[in-house]
């Protein structure tokens, strides 16, 4: 009896657990990253996880940004960050990071 009341009281006082805490931690990863690629990598990460509202966060950022540079992509182009960005919002719309979601899952 006692250990019983012993646990309750330390589950009382660990309180309750917050009701999303996954969204809004990748909400504030985005609104935290400064970096073009960064947002982009985290931007393709979350929409992969299924997080789109926070991806296409991430993706919007990167196409307001005013960056002149380019950015080299896994298969060898140089793109500006916006285009990209603009490619990830293209790819969230359509619905492709959810088909290569369940193509991972499948295997």
């Amino acid at each position: 009896m006692l250990v019983q009341g012993m646990i309750a009281a330390a589950m009382m006082l660990q309180g309750a657990p917050p009701a999303e805490p996954a969204p809004m931690q990748s909400v504030a990863l985005v609104q935290a990253q400064e970096d073009p690629a960064k947002l982009l990598n985290l931007g393709v990460k979350l929409a992969m996880a299924g997080e789109t509202d926070a991806a296409r966060l991430a993706f919007e950022k990167v196409r307001a940004m005013r960056v002149d540079y380019t950015l080299e992509t896994t298969d060898g182009r140089f793109v500006y960050p916006a285009d990209l960005a603009r490619e990830g919002l293209e790819m969230l719309e359509r619905g492709d990071f959810a088909r290569a979601r369940d193509k991972v899952a499948a295997r």
